[in-house]
C-alpha cells in the first residue's frame, strides 16, 4: 500500500523569517491531521484489501479483493487465501480454503490471461493446494506438470518477474527432493543445478526479499551436507532482513527454525 508521507507530502517551504510563532504550530498541526483524515477516508478499496494483507488479514484481505471483480483483486484476493491455507489455517479447514484461493485465481486469468500477477497466483495456488495433498496425488492429477508450464509461460510474459523465477527454483528443488535426483531429471527435467541457477537469478532480482533467501537455504539444506554452509548463508540472510509485513514475520519465524535445525 502507498502510504501519505506526511514529511515530503505536507512541508512548507521556509522564509526568510525565523519567527516560530505557536499559532504557526498550531496551524500546523490541525492541517497534518486533517490531511490525514483526508487519506484515510479517501483510501481506495484496492489500498484497504493491501493494507489487510500487510496487517495479516488475511480473510478479510480476501474478501475485499475480491468485490473489487478486477483480476488483479482476485489475484489478491487468491494469494491472501493461498498464504492464509498454507500457513495460517486450522488444518481441517486449509484444502476448502486451497481450493477457494484456486477458484479465484482461475477467475483472474479468465479476466485477463495476459496478467502476468492473476498467472503467477494460480500457479501459487496450485502450488500450495499439491502441497496439502501429498506427493502421491499431486502426481495422479498433473499438478507437478501443470505448476512447471504456468510459472514458465508467467516468465514468457515478465522474464523478470521475481515471485516467478522464485517459484521455478523452487518447483525444481522440491521435485528432485521428492522424486530423487534420477526420477526428477528423468521424468519430469528438474534437477539441482536449474533450481540454483535461478534461486541466484532471483536473488539478483529481489536481492532484499526474505522469503528468497528462506527459500534458498531451505533448497541447499535438503541437497546434503555438501551445500550446508552455503544453506546456512542464506538462512541468515533470511533472519537478518527487516520484516514489512505479516507474511515477512511468518517467513521469519521459519527461517529462525529451520536454521536451527541445521546447527543441531
Amino acid at each position: 500500500m502507498q502510504r501519505f508521507d506526511f514529511g515530503v507530502a505536507f512541508r512548507l517551504r521556509r522564509t526568510t523569517s525565523k519567527l516560530r510563532s505557536s499559532r504557526k504550530i498550531v496551524i500546523g498541526a490541525c492541517l497534518a491531521a486533517w490531511f490525514g483524515m483526508v487519506a484515510a477516508a479517501t483510501e481506495s478499496p484496492a489500498a484497504e484489501a493491501q493494507a489487510a494483507f500487510d496487517e495479516g488479514r488475511y480473510q478479510s484481505a480476501a474478501e475485499l479483493a475480491e468485490a473489487l471483480a478486477t483480476a488483479d483483486g482476485l489475484a489478491l484476493a487468491a494469494e491472501a487465501l493461498a498464504v492464509y491455507g498454507h500457513y495460517v489455517a486450522p488444518e481441517n479447514e486449509r484444502l476448502a480454503v486451497l481450493e477457494r484461493a484456486n477458484q479465484l485465481a482461475e477467475q483472474a486469468v479468465e479476466l485477463d490471461p495476459t496478467n502476468a500477477e492473476a498467472r503467477f497466483q494460480l500457479a501459487h495456488a496450485m502450488a500450495r493446494y499439491a502441497q496439502h495433498i501429498g506427493p502421491v496425488q499431486a502426481l495422479r492429477q498433473g499438478f507437478v506438470g501443470r505448476s512447471r508450464e504456468s510459472i514458465e509461460a508467467i516468465l514468457q510474459l515478465d522474464p523478470d518477474m521475481a515471485e516467478a523465477r522464485l517459484s521455478l527454483a523452487s518447483w525444481h528443488a522440491d521435485v528432485v527432493a521428492g522424486a530423487g535426483r534420477l526420477l526428477g531429471r528423468t521424468l519430469y527435467g528438474a534437477t539441482r543445478d536449474a533450481a540454483i541457477e535461478h534461486y541466484e537469478r532471483t536473488l539478483e532480482l529481489a536481492p532484499d526479499e526474505k522469503i528468497a533467501y528462506y527459500e534458498f537455504g531451505r533448497a541447499l539444506a535438503a541437497m546434503g551436507r555438501r551445500h550446508r554452509d552455503r544453506a546456512r548463508e542464506m538462512l541468515a540472510w533470511a533472519v537478518e532482513l527487516p520484516a514489512h509485513n505479516h507474511f515477512d514475520e511468518l517467513i521469519h519465524e521459519r527461517a529462525v527454525a529451520e536454521l536451527a535445525q541445521l546447527d543441531r
